[in-house]
């Protein structure tokens, strides 16, 4: 099964994936990347600030369909963190 990131991707039009890598300030080719874990044994690791941009440009395109995105469920420190576990 595809990590949320990757399902989020997939299930986006081109017009939401944009906006999501702008807002993010990152690329598509990559979150894609790290979607896909490349590099890490295909386990999704963005750094703490990247997992924060993204969750963020990702709450300002909400359409059913597409999965919410959580930064302790794409970066193992915030994973750990009681601060971002509140969010």
């Amino acid at each position: 099964m595809a990590n949320k990131i990757r399902q989020w991707l997939d299930a986006a039009t081109v017009p939401e994936r944009n906006k999501l890598v702008r807002g993010a300030r990152t690329t598509l080719g990559a979150l894609r990347q790290k979607a896909g874990g490349y590099r890490n044994g295909g386990k999704v690791s963005l750094s703490p600030e990247l997992a924060r941009r993204v969750e963020i440009a990702a709450a300002k395109v909400k359409r059913d369909g597409l999965p919410e995105l959580k930064r302790t469920e794409m970066c193992g420190a915030c994973a750990r963190c009681e601060l971002a576990k509140g969010k």
